[in-house]
């Protein structure tokens, strides 16, 4: 099975990556969003991949990072939950999508193309509780909508999700979104 690969970006589009590796070998990827983000043809680019295998056809998904590709791999595991509809809700920010599951927002989940009433409710249901996709050695840091809105506003702004995480792990839970990013800004000064 094919885990990683590194190499430079032959073509790119909204559904696939061209991957030309230093061994002369062009791989098709279809890309989470947030590999798609970071392609630009011609530059480098190192992306995780998961194969899958069917009958007819072996496809390769490409993620960001191995929290996105493990995430991928749970979702394609849930009945009723193909390749292309995982690709889709594992380009929406993880942590949205995982506080989703654990509260049983249905709504917020039939917003994804593809994904029906049921199929949502049932991903709830096989999903609540089982998605602990934080890097290893990672801190844990509240899931709410202040701290998640905090961190994303720290990642734009070109911070690492590990510093991130361990400067906001000891922040009181009931900071605002604001207290947070001047928390972290003042700790990294």
């Amino acid at each position: 099975m094919i885990g990683l690969l590194k190499g430079i970006v032959e073509d790119v589009n909204e559904k696939e990556i061209l991957l030309l590796t230093s061994g002369g070998v062009g791989y098709q990827i279809r890309p989470a969003g947030s590999l798609l983000a970071r392609c630009k043809k011609g530059a480098s680019l190192t992306a995780e991949v998961l194969t899958v295998v069917r009958e007819n056809e072996i496809t390769l998904y490409g993620f960001g990072d191995s929290s996105e590709r493990r995430l991928f791999e749970k979702l394609i595991s849930v009945s009723g939950i193909g390749p292309k509809t995982a690709l889709q809700m594992v380009s929406i920010p993880a942590d949205k999508f995982m506080m989703a599951c654990e509260n049983g927002d249905v709504s917020f989940l039939t917003q994804i193309p593809g994904l029906g009433k049921k199929t949502a409710e049932r991903l709830i249901v096989e999903l609540r509780g089982k998605l602990d996709l934080k890097p290893k050695g990672m801190p844990n840091i509240p899931s709410n909508e202040a701290f998640i809105e905090a961190r994303e506003a720290l990642e734009n702004l070109g911070y690492d999700a590990r510093t991130i995480h361990k400067v906001l792990s000891d922040a009181p839970e009931d900071s605002s979104a604001e207290e947070l990013v001047k928390r972290f800004l003042s700790s990294n000064a």
